[in-house]
């Protein structure tokens, strides 16, 4: 239920605001009706079908996008907008902008009157109790461990919107899409990937080392895995240290993160910077010239990736995998 208090303030700005862009969830000019009941991180919740003004963040924008759909508003919170995969679907909506990266303003979302916020579990499982008020809230739904599944969180929205088919076409143009890069490159089976991040800050770096996680699971679908140094160092496979999903690494552990493949972020650095880092250099994917060093968009494209973000980084991973296959394995 809304506040009736919030909205008298914004009710001005409101009216000012009726034209903005909104959601075409029926497709086919018939409005979809009746409810859906979507089981989430913040517990069961029932959704109106076929909401017409949705503002969004995260990897929720991408779904929507993916659907056919433009959102009244977008939420931008760590990585600027619009990403290089979005193109030009984006253009003319309006950007509200997080005070702290991690905060949603939740007055100026509100000015966009939206009757659904669907945003990623970073930033939704912690304004959640902000933005039920004003709104129905669909955030991170948990699977296979994790509560960061894009592709399910498509489902429910598919149901959600009433474009069911359009989600399981998503879905599978995805699957697709990985089929076709797996088998023109079939040396990748065995091969071992990580994904990693230097801050330059703390002079330290982080890793994805849970194979739950959706940037592991992405390369798992292209035949690779987590070295077996990280997947059976207890410092690495436990959730002791973790930091937002990431496992620290000190200087002294980077020799042992040997991969086949290696994606790093030098948050505050340079590829120079990461060279004269002792260890680096002698590193396997680093030898073997299959490590890339990546800006922001590119390392978000994997740590949350989406259908649009994960057929624009495989175009750009793509030589890199093809290198991959040609080097002994790193297990």
């Amino acid at each position: 239920m809304r506040r009736a208090s919030l909205f008298a303030a914004l009710g001005a700005a409101a009216l000012v605001l009726t034209g903005c862009g909104t959601a075409d969830p029926g497709g086919d000019g018939a409005a979809p009706s009746g409810t859906v009941t979507i089981t989430q991180v913040k517990g069961v919740t029932e959704f109106p079908v076929g909401p017409t003004r949705i503002v969004a963040n995260g990897y929720s924008i991408d779904n929507l996008l993916a659907l056919g759909i433009k959102p009244t508003a977008v939420v931008e919170g760590q990585v600027p907008l619009p990403a290089p995969w979005h193109g030009n679907r984006l253009d003319g909506v309006p950007i509200i902008r997080m005070p702290d990266k991690q905060t949603v303003p939740v007055e100026e979302v509100a000015k966009y009157r939206p009757e659904l916020f669907v945003g990623d579990n970073f930033v939704v499982n912690t304004n959640y109790d902000r933005l039920a008020p004003i709104t129905k809230v669909l955030g991170g739904i948990e699977k296979d461990g994790t509560a960061s599944a894009w592709d399910t969180q498509l489902d429910a929205l598919g149901r959600i919107l009433g474009k069911e088919g359009e989600a399981a076409k998503v879905l599978a143009d995805d699957k697709a899409n990985i089929d076709r890069v797996r088998q023109r490159h079939p040396g990748l089976q065995g091969k071992s990937a990580v994904v990693a991040q230097y801050l330059a800050s703390s002079n330290s770096f982080n890793l994805v080392a849970q194979p739950a996680d959706a940037t592991n699971r992405f390369f798992a679908e292209l035949g690779m895995a987590l070295p077996k140094s990280i997947r059976e160092n207890p410092a690495f496979s436990s959730d002791t240290g973790m930091q937002g999903g990431r496992t620290p690494v000190s200087l002294e552990q980077l020799p042992t993160i040997g991969a086949n493949l290696m994606a790093i972020y030098p948050n505050g650095a340079t590829d120079a910077d990461l060279a004269k880092l002792g260890g680096y250099s002698g590193l396997p994917q680093v030898r073997g010239g299959t490590t890339m060093v990546s800006d922001l968009h590119t390392i978000v494209s994997m740590n949350q990736p989406t259908s649009l973000s994960r057929a624009w980084i495989l175009e750009r991973l793509e030589p890199l995998l093809a290198k991959v296959e040609t080097q002994p394995a790193v297990p």
